[in-house]
C-alpha cells in the first residue's frame, strides 16, 4: 500500500510538472522587436512618425494572425545587421540567403513580395545586358544600401569610383546633369520618386531580383516560435487569396503587382 502511494505520489507530481510546462509554453510571445530599412514604398516613416508601407502593413496582419505584438524600428541596414547578430532585433522584413546573416539568423518562407535591382540609366546609355559590364562606367550608389556581393567586387574594380548621394532625388539630379551614366539602385524607391518627376524617363536595366523574407535572430531564446508564428501567419494571411485564385476572382493586378507603382 504504501508503495501504491508512493507511485501515485510521483505520478501526480510528474503530471504537474508536465502541466505547467504545457501553460508555459502556451503563453504568448512577448511584444517583438522588428526592424525596418527605409525603402518606401514598402517601408517607410509616415508623417505621424509611424511605420508604414506595403510591407509594414502585410507584417501587421501576419502579426495580427499569429497574436503577436510589434514594436517597429527604422535602422540603416549596417545596424540591422548588428541587432540581428546580438539579438536586440527579433526580426526583420529583409532580402532572402543574406550570406552576412547566415550563421546568427533563420528565415521565413518568401513573403509573397520581390525586390529588383536596376542600373538606371538616361536618353541614349547603352543598356546593361551583363553585370560586368558596369565596370566601364561612371556609377551612383546610394548611401545605406547594400549589394549583391558580386556587385560590390564590381564597384571596387570599377575604372571610376562610384558617386554616393544620400537619396534618389539626388541622384537622378545627378544622373540628369550628366555627372554619371547609371544608377544602380532598387526599382520601388526610384519608382516612389519618378511619380513626382516622371519626365526624367529613367530605364531600369535588371541586375537581379530576388523575394523578401522575415529575418529573425537565432541568438534570441524564441528564435523558433517566433519563426514558425511569422510562417503560420503568412500562411493565414495568404490562404483567402490563393483560394480567390483558384476560383479566378483575383484581378491580374493582384495575381502579378506592379512593384514600381506600390
Amino acid at each position: 500500500m504504501r508503495s501504491y502511494s508512493r507511485h501515485f505520489g510521483v505520478f501526480i507530481s510528474l503530471l504537474c510538472v508536465f502541466a505547467a510546462g504545457h501553460l508555459r509554453a502556451e503563453e504568448p510571445l512577448r511584444t517583438l522587436n522588428a526592424a525596418f530599412l527605409a525603402y518606401p514604398p514598402m517601408a517607410y516613416v509616415d508623417d505621424n512618425g509611424e511605420a508604414a508601407g506595403s510591407v509594414i502593413e502585410l507584417t501587421n496582419r501576419v502579426a495580427a494572425e499569429s497574436g503577436v505584438q510589434i514594436n517597429w524600428k527604422i535602422y540603416p541596414i549596417r545596424r540591422i545587421y548588428k541587432g540581428l547578430r546580438t539579438g536586440e532585433i527579433d526580426f526583420w522584413p529583409g532580402s532572402q540567403a543574406v550570406p552576412a546573416l547566415s550563421e546568427f539568423t533563420r528565415e521565413t518562407g518568401s513573403i509573397g513580395m520581390d525586390v529588383t535591382l536596376c542600373a538606371f540609366s538616361l536618353g541614349n546609355t547603352p543598356p546593361i545586358i551583363d553585370p560586368q559590364d558596369l565596370r566601364e562606367h561612371r556609377l551612383i550608389l546610394i548611401r545605406g544600401y547594400t549589394y549583391r556581393a558580386q556587385l560590390d567586387q564590381i564597384f571596387a574594380e570599377s575604372a571610376y569610383r562610384p558617386i554616393v548621394t544620400p537619396d534618389h532625388a539626388a541622384a537622378l539630379q545627378l544622373l540628369q546633369m550628366g555627372r554619371a551614366d547609371y544608377l544602380i539602385s532598387y526599382n520601388d524607391p526610384v519608382g516612389e520618386v519618378l511619380k513626382t518627376n516622371p519626365e526624367t524617363g529613367a530605364r531600369c536595366d535588371v541586375l537581379d531580383s530576388w523575394p523578401l523574407v522575415y529575418v529573425v535572430s537565432s541568438r534570441i531564446p524564441e528564435a523558433q516560435r517566433v519563426l514558425d508564428a511569422l510562417n503560420h501567419g503568412l500562411q493565414r494571411v495568404n490562404a483567402p487569396l490563393a483560394s480567390a485564385e483558384i476560383r479566378g476572382d483575383v484581378p491580374p493586378s493582384l495575381n502579378h503587382p506592379d512593384k514600381s507603382a506600390e
